[in-house]
Formats: structure tokens, C-alpha cells, sequence
């Protein structure tokens, strides 16, 4: 009896005292959240690398590996795969992020679509690297890859739209066409 309850003390301790040092608080691995940023396991001002999974909203500063739930709210960057009804990433972001409304608001490169039968209805990022795919909206600042959706609006690019109305803010002429739009250079 003695024995195993001071290896319960022992290892709670060392458990303390590690992560007083830093070390544990560094990585965590699982992240649950009901609302964030007050009924979440893991702060919000901490990182989480593994498996985040956000049943209302949940909110950390960096967030590596899988990222599930209604609102998914990253403070700093995102690597991985992100899938919600709501997708917002403050930093830069690199993977897939999959859901109605897709935000990133640093560099994002990677993909912004949802494969399931509700298709992203918006993707919005300041310089993205890849492809967005949205039914009605897909907004970049900078865009090198693709994008497909009803409107699509960039102010720079270096590659091509397809939709019913196509925007490159910065082509000298036909900035805006119907069907497909391009720029190259």
C-alpha cells in the first residue's frame, strides 16, 4: 500500500517539477475544448502539437497536426489539417483547411476546399500557395495557384480563375472577366 502510493507521489512531483521547468508545457499532445477560451484542458496561450478537438470553440496560439471542431480558432500559425464549420487562423497557415468559411490571415499556402457534400462557401487569405475552392467566394491579396468559385477576387496573381466573375486587380487590361481569368507574370 505504502509502496504504490509513493510512486503516485513520486510521479505527480517529477510530473511538477517538469513542467515547472518548461518542458511538459511546451508540447501538449490533446487539447478538448467546450468553449474557449475559459472551458478548454489546454490555455489558450499555449501550443498544442497532436490532436485539438474544438466541440464549440476552442482557441490556442500555435496549433501542429490535426485541428477538429465547430469553430477552430488558431492566435499564431497552423500546420496541418484543419476541418470546421468555421476556420480562423490569425498567423501563417500550411496544410488543408476544410470548412463553410475558411480564414487565413497570414501566409497560407496548401489547400481551402471541403470535399463533402457542404462545399466551402467562402475561403479568404492574404498571400496563399496552392488552390481555393469555395461555391460562392474566395478572396486573396496574393494568389500563385488557383482558384474556383462564383466570384473570385485577388489583388495580385500568378495564375489562374475560374467562376462566373473573375477579378486580378492588378492586370493593366480585362481585369475582370467572366469564366476564366489569368496572369502570368
Amino acid at each position: 500500500m505504502f509502496g504504490r502510493s509513493a510512486v503516485v507521489l513520486g510521479l505527480a512531483l517529477s510530473s511538477l517539477a517538469l513542467k515547472g521547468a518548461g518542458l511538459l508545457a511546451q508540447e501538449n499532445p490533446f487539447q478538448i475544448a467546450f468553449v474557449g477560451p475559459t472551458m478548454q484542458l489546454v490555455d489558450d496561450d499555449e501550443d498544442v502539437k497532436g490532436i485539438r478537438l474544438n466541440l464549440i470553440y476552442g482557441v490556442n496560439r500555435n496549433v501542429s497536426g490535426l485541428d477538429l471542431g465547430l469553430i477552430n480558432h488558431v492566435n499564431g500559425e497552423m500546420s496541418g489539417v484543419q476541418f470546421g464549420v468555421v476556420n480562423v487562423v490569425d498567423g501563417g497557415f500550411s496544410g488543408w483547411q476544410s470548412g463553410i468559411v475558411n480564414v487565413s490571415q497570414g501566409q497560407f499556402t496548401g489547400l481551402q476546399w471541403s470535399p463533402w457534400s457542404i462545399i466551402s462557401l467562402a475561403n479568404f487569405a492574404e498571400a496563399a500557395e496552392g488552390a481555393q475552392i469555395a461555391v460562392a467566394f474566395n478572396r486573396a491579396e496574393y494568389m500563385h495557384g488557383f482558384q474556383l468559385s462564383l466570384v473570385n477576387v485577388v489583388e495580385d496573381m500568378h495564375g489562374v480563375q475560374v467562376g462566373l466573375i473573375n477579378i486580378i486587380r492588378s492586370k493593366p487590361d480585362f481585369w475582370i472577366l467572366p469564366i476564366v481569368n489569368w496572369k502570368f507574370d
